[in-house]
């Protein structure tokens, strides 16, 4: 037990894989660029599939459907951003229900850019969050992708 901690952080995330590619967000989090999966962190008095659905809304304009449960974090991990907070994510399959578009290439602060990359080619150093990194194994294992 890590003594240390104080507090909960409970992530939601929506992986959404179209003809072998799957969806990833590109931010600019402490000005740097990350890739990572679309979502973010869950409000308080929000149900988790309800905070993914206004994830969702809020930085992509647009609503996802088919939501299934793929994973929740069952190891200890620490936020990256706050040494105090334990993290909690938790995953879920889901299907635009339009396409998505980006008007821009770079992100800017709350601003994300979107880009559909291959999952047969998507190497998990691509990721920066640990938790990213092995559902990405994760998935390429479901769709038999080595």
């Amino acid at each position: 037990m890590n003594k240390s901690v104080s507090s909960f952080n409970i992530r939601v995330y929506g992986l959404i894989v179209k003809d072998e590619a799957i969806l990833l967000s590109k931010e600019l989090i402490f000005g740097k660029e990350i890739y990572k999966f679309p979502g973010g962190g869950l409000e308080f008095g929000e149900g988790i599939i309800d905070g993914l659905k206004r994830e969702f809304n809020e930085e992509m304009n647009r609503q996802i459907l088919d939501v299934e449960h793929f994973y929740t974090t069952d190891f200890f991990q620490i936020s990256q951003f706050n040494n105090k907070e334990q993290l909690i994510s938790i995953y879920y399959t889901a299907r635009l229900k339009n396409n998505i578009e980006n008007s821009s290439k770079i992100p800017l602060k709350n601003l994300p850019v979107f880009e559909w990359m291959s999952l047969e080619t998507l190497d998990e150093n691509k990721l920066e969050f640990p938790i990213d990194k092995k559902v990405l194994n994760m998935i390429k294992t479901v769709y038999r992708i080595d």
